[in-house]
């Protein structure tokens, strides 16, 4: 019986004891994104990008602009529109209709590791897009003043995630090549769906900014 109670006892004492050690542990801090004070910097960058609209190449132009934290997290807004002709053929209206295409929103990108001289960016823009079937741009009565009639239209969303391979060029410039993949949604044109716009795009871009 002594035994069974000393035993007893001598658990009690061990378990008392390991949990007085814990108590007394200072607690770990969460692991954060920021492990230090916020660093505020901001970029400007001009685009221009090779994509496929309803199996056409063509070329956008556009640009971002972002506020950046700690030179890892970008928040900002990104737009593009479509600059070549893309003949879709007949439509009720016409026998030549063009297909017009803007889009643009917010953009995300995540830049784990800002400071290397070659690195790695990750942007993603979500956000709304417009189409258009329209006549070819003419010259009225050669003014210089260019005009189109438009024949229809229609918006849908957009998300656009992409992979940039980037290089710090100087300090307040670097330069980046992005792979991304354009996927639409609510295209409901009489010729043109939302696999017809959704592509994969290639995007040259400057930026210019306090990184």
């Amino acid at each position: 019986m002594l035994k069974t109670a000393f035993s007893f006892l001598l658990i009690l004492a061990c378990t008392v004891t390991g949990w007085a050690q814990t108590e007394t542990q200072p607690a770990q801090a969460p692991k954060v994104l920021f492990q230090r004070d916020l660093n505020h910097g901001f970029y400007f960058a001009p685009s221009l990008q090779l994509t496929r609209f309803q199996g056409n190449s063509g070329f956008t132009v556009g640009g971002r602009g972002a506020w950046l934290l700690n030179s890892k997290v970008g928040l900002g807004l990104a737009g593009y529109a479509l600059t070549t002709q893309n003949n879709i053929g007949e439509i009720e209206e016409t026998n030549n209709a063009f297909l017009q295409i803007g889009y643009g929103g917010a953009l995300l990108e995540y830049i784990p590791e800002p400071d290397k001289l070659f690195h790695l960016a990750f942007p993603l823009i979500v956000g709304l897009g417009g189409a258009a079937y329209t006549d070819n741009f003419s010259d009225n009565q050669n003014t210089g003043n260019y005009s189109y009639e438009v024949y229809s239209t229609d918006a849908f969303l957009v998300i656009e995630p992409g992979v940039t391979a980037e290089l710090n060029v100087a300090r307040f410039m670097r330069l980046g090549l992005t792979f991304s993949y354009r996927f639409t949604h609510g295209v409901a044109l009489p010729k043109t769906t939302d696999q017809d716009l959704s592509a994969p795009a290639l995007t040259l871009t400057a930026k210019f900014g306090r990184f």
